[in-house]
């Protein structure tokens, strides 16, 4: 996989998009959209540079996004599906760091 300077830019921007999300998803409202936003360019990320991330644990992280973006859950399981979803943006932010790691 040779990405070039876009898509090594591109790679630094989702790695910092994601370790954003991961440390401010327990201060920000659970139906904040700005999570969505950087799914779908991680979607179409992942879907551009194939193996660049897990995919089960890309749509585990959506799935998260979704059920807190839309939130008719109770307190505890919102918490819940909010450590599922940092633990998911831990692994995604490190395989893109694995990525940037490659091309040092």
């Amino acid at each position: 996989m040779d990405l070039g300077n876009t898509g090594l830019v591109a790679t630094f921007a989702l790695l910092m998009g994601a370790s954003w999300i991961a440390f401010m998803r327990f201060r920000m409202k659970p139906d904040s959209s700005w999570p969505l936003v950087f799914y779908l360019l991680l979607v179409v990320y992942s879907n551009q540079n194939s193996q660049a991330v897990p995919p089960y644990v890309l749509y585990v992280a959506v799935v998260c996004g979704l059920l807190l973006r839309f939130e008719f859950l109770n307190e505890r399981l919102i918490f819940f599906v909010k450590v599922i979803e940092v633990i998911c943006l831990a692994i995604i932010a490190w395989s893109l760091l694995a990525i940037l790691g490659k091309y040092s």
